[in-house]
């Protein structure tokens, strides 16, 4: 039989477009997650994390509404990547929490800072 479309098998009905896509989807919307590293601009120290909306996230933490970082206020966003699935963006913050200062200056000049976009 030949290819339906050039996308997969017509006797079958598959398209690698549909099973291609890692991303968690609701409805019509694909669900992105990113990992962040923010700076404190007290202290110079940095957070890691991982949300659905980094932008709302860095508000949290600049209000006080996360233990850690309500001493340390304010917080600038020093570094966002993009993640495909909730567990790929929870693998890649714990990686990013065993790392030096070094390597998130490093980071930051990277083609996966979003940010530099």
């Amino acid at each position: 039989m030949t290819p339906w479309h050039g996308l997969g098998s017509a006797e079958t009905g598959s398209s690698p477009v549909r099973s291609a896509s890692k991303a968690p989807s609701r409805g019509f919307f694909v669900v992105m997650f990113y990992v962040y590293i923010l700076k404190s601009l007290s202290d110079g120290s940095f957070y890691k994390g991982y949300t659905e909306d980094y932008v709302k996230r860095l508000e949290e933490h600049n209000s006080g509404l996360s233990k850690y970082t309500a001493t340390k206020t304010p917080w600038i966003l020093f570094y966002v990547e993009m993640q495909p699935t909730k567990k790929d963006a929870i693998i890649r913050e714990r990686k990013l929490k065993r790392c030096k200062a070094d390597y998130f200056l490093w980071l930051t000049q990277q083609q996966t800072n979003i940010l530099l976009k």
